[in-house]
């Protein structure tokens, strides 16, 4: 992982420690300059579809998981199957590979894995904190290591970063 993949790691963990430090504190997520509402106690995540041009079969699933995961681990708020009072609504728009150093031989160095996903939170409660936004993360890899030999791990950690992205936003509407 590079510096500077590394520094926006770090910043994203200590900014979410603050969130839930504050948590313990009896302080409520910021929702676009107000509180979380009280009502709202429950998310929900509907199937996330595939429409990138390239179809990974587990891509769909390891990213659900790991939004679930962080749901749970993460923020007051009771995961549900059905329609809660938070539902998020996603989809895969790409999914790429492309070199990003290129050695003096015109052959690629570095190759980047990117995975772009666009989100739509439906607030049922309260419409008003309804929102639709893309996000995208990516994780390189050296040009030798065909993409087969570190396409899972790649995909966990892409998928990890933007799951958090995610749940910040729904949680914090950053």
């Amino acid at each position: 992982m590079g510096f500077m993949a590394c520094k926006r790691a770090l910043l994203l963990r200590v900014t979410t420690l603050l969130i839930l430090s504050e948590l313990g504190k009896g302080c409520a997520y910021s929702f676009r300059s107000g509180a979380l509402p009280t009502d709202v106690r429950t998310v929900s995540l509907a199937p996330i579809t595939n429409e990138a041009s390239i179809i990974i079969p587990t891509l769909s699933q390891v990213l659900a998981e790991a939004i679930r995961q962080k749901f749970v681990t993460q923020s007051p708020l009771t995961l549900r199957s059905d329609k809660g009072d938070l539902h998020l609504y996603g989809r895969i728009t790409d999914f790429k590979v492309a070199p990003i150093t290129i050695q003096g031989s015109q052959q690629a160095a570095q190759n980047r894995l990117s995975i772009t996903v666009v989100f739509k939170c439906i607030s049922t409660k309260h419409p008003e904190l309804s929102w639709e936004q893309t996000f995208m993360n990516f994780s390189d890899f050296p040009a030798s290591q065909p993409l087969t030999a570190v396409q899972e791990a790649l995909i966990s950690d892409i998928c990890d970063r933007i799951a958090q992205d995610i749940v910040n936003k729904a949680l914090s509407n950053w």
